[in-house]
Formats: C-alpha cells, sequence, structure tokens
C-alpha cells in the first residue's frame, strides 16, 4: 500500500461523501428481479442496477430510475472506470465506443489511453458523446444530470453505483449481459466471491484481532461507518471500526474518543494525502497504538472509487498491509 498518493479531482470526493450516506448491503442476493406492478424491493434489499419485466421484455434500471432494454449493445460510452474495467475483464472491450479520463489512469491502461474520450470523468462533454452516436451510456453518480439530460434526447443510459460488494457483483453480471458476455462475467465473480471466501477462511483460522478506521478527512476527522463501502471491508477482514455505529452518516471523530478506542492502525484516503496529516490533525493520535507505532497509511482513493470487480484484489493488498499489526491471540 502507498505511503502517499495525490488527491483526486473536488468532484470524486463529492461522489464518495455520496456513497457515505448507503448501506452497506453485503448480504444481498445478486440480480434480482422485480415485476412492474409487484412489491417493491425493499431499501435494505435493492440492488442499484436490478432487472424489471415489463409487457415481456426486460430492462436494466438503475437507482436513479434510468432504464435499458435488457439486450446486446455495439456502441457503448462509459464514464465509470469501474464498468470499463468489467468490460476489459470479461472480452468485452470491443463494444466500447469511448470513454472519460481523470487524473488516474484506468486498467488496463495500456489499451483505455488509445480509446476516444469524452472529457473528465467528472465532466464529460455532451457533445462529444452524442457525435458518437452510442446505442448506450453508462455514467456515474457525479454526472448524474447529464444522464438525465441524454435521456430526455431519447438516448438509453444507466448509472454505474455501487455501495457494496453484492452491488458490484450484481452490476458485473448484468453488464456481462449487456454485451453478450454473461457466462463470462459470472465466472468473473464466481472466482472473485470464492477468493474472498477463501480469504474468510483464513481469518476464521487467524483473526487479527485489530480496531482501526478509514478516514476520509484530517480536518475534522471523520471516518467511514459501518453503512458503507469502506465499512464493509473492514467488517470481512473482522476488524473493529471504531466508527461502524455512529448515527451520523459523516461521523466526527472526537479527540476524547478517539483516545477511549485506542485504535489499532489508522488509514486515510480522499482528501488525505499524507499520513503526516493523520498525526498532524490533533495531538491524541500520536498516544494511541496507531500513532506510537505509526500504523497509519494512506490508501488510494480509487480503492473505493472502481466498482469494479477488481476490489478483491486491493482488498486482498490491503490485508498484507494490514496484517502486521495483528495481534494474535490477543
Amino acid at each position: 500500500m502507498r505511503k502517499n498518493r495525490s488527491l483526486p479531482d473536488i468532484p470524486v470526493l463529492v461522489f464518495v461523501l455520496f456513497l457515505l450516506g448507503s448501506g452497506s448491503l453485503a448480504a444481498r442476493g445478486r440480480d434480482e428481479v422485480t415485476k412492474t406492478g409487484g412489491a417493491e424491493a425493499s431499501p435494505e434489499t435493492a440492488l442499484y442496477w436490478r432487472t424489471v419485466e415489463e409487457n415481456n421484455k426486460t430492462y436494466i434500471v438503475d437507482g436513479a430510475g434510468n432504464r435499458a432494454l435488457l439486450t446486446t449493445y455495439r456502441r457503448i460510452i462509459l464514464t465509470s472506470p469501474g464498468a470499463v474495467e468489467v468490460l476489459y475483464m470479461t472480452g468485452a472491450e470491443s463494444a466500447i465506443a469511448a470513454l472519460s479520463s481523470g487524473r488516474d489512469p484506468i486498467w488496463p491502461d495500456e489499451k483505455t489511453i488509445l480509446l476516444p474520450s469524452v472529457g473528465n470523468t467528472a465532466r464529460p462533454s455532451l457533445e462529444a458523446i452524442v457525435a458518437l452516436e452510442p446505442d448506450l451510456v453508462i455514467g456515474n453518480a457525479m454526472n448524474a444530470a447529464l444522464m438525465a439530460d441524454l435521456s430526455s434526447r431519447g438516448y438509453t443510459v444507466l448509472i454505474h453505483n455501487a455501495d457494496s460488494l453484492a452491488d458490484i457483483f450484481n452490476s458485473a453480471v448484468l453488464l456481462g449481459r449487456l454485451t453478450g458476455k454473461e457466462a463470462e462475467a459470472r465466472n468473473l465473480v464466481a472466482e472473485k466471491e470464492a477468493r474472498l471466501e477463501a480469504l474468510k477462511a483464513e481469518l476464521r483460522n487467524n483473526p487479527l484481532n485489530l480496531k482501526g478506521a478509514f478516514l476520509y478527512s484530517a480536518s475534522p476527522i471523520m471516518a467511514f461507518t459501518s453503512r458503507s463501502l469502506a465499512g464493509e471491508i473492514l467488517s470481512i477482514l473482522g476488524i473493529e471500526n471504531i466508527a461502524a455505529d455512529l448515527n451520523a452518516a459523516q461521523p466526527i471523530l472526537s479527540p476524547e474518543y478517539i483516545l477511549a478506542e485506542n485504535p489499532d492502525f489508522l488509514f486515510g484516503a480522499m482528501s488525505i494525502t499524507k499520513p503526516e496529516d493523520i498525526l498532524a490533525a490533533d495531538s491524541v493520535i500520536a498516544r494511541t497504538r496507531a500513532g506510537r507505532e505509526k500504523n497509519i497509511s494512506i490508501v488510494p482513493s480509487s480503492f473505493f472509487l472502481r466498482t469494479s470487480p477488481r476490489i478483491v484484489e486491493s482488498l486482498l493488498e490491503l490485508y498484507g498491509e494490514i496484517k502486521k499489526y495483528a495481534r494474535p491471540g490477543a
């Protein structure tokens, strides 16, 4: 895990704050089907992408209400880096007509750098998208207004978003169905889930016995709760999240609270660019185990923003970092 990482564009931070208000829904089933006229799924079980049957046709509907007929699309413009990654991982890259670009390259960058761009990931160009005559546009939560504009002009659009691993895996399968690569997508998800299960088995036998937090702001000190993708990741690793049960969607951790919790590690992300930012946030941090032993690092912001199954590799890398702080038998 790198010790330093450059700050993403400010709109990306806004996107992450949007994600913080969403619940972590790891236990949800994949590819949920809602019958038109039937009971709506509850907020606790609804996936951001779901399939809906209407007039003997199947549509994919996103959390913003956009819908796309479930068929194979050949000219897709994507402003979601995670969706781009899924298409490459399933062998559907030939369907990419163009993508957006940002400060960080999109994997696999040696290939994506050669593709046409429709502008910045946070602010893609309407004119560039229209000029390419796509049959489907897959956006991200930062450009929901643009997706609504395109929809009003008759374009088929979906917003690609996820606040849990279940959401990430579900959208990967549905992206496979939209590109004629469903079998490949299901195999991809099965492989990632198997790796997660192997990790969980290892942790059952060798628990880390740690408590810590992901911080996204140092001034004031703010952390990810359990109702976030970051919180779910800590749960998978069997780590006690010191901010797990705080009521606020974006809780501020007071010095007294941090000292009482005495975290074993603190990881910064988003607006925090170097470990020194965390240590300098309040003198009390130096009195915790995290501060005394310098168990403080920076997690690349792309860890939480790349909503593709590649997050499993990032999670395993994070496990390798956190394992160094473990307290066996504690």
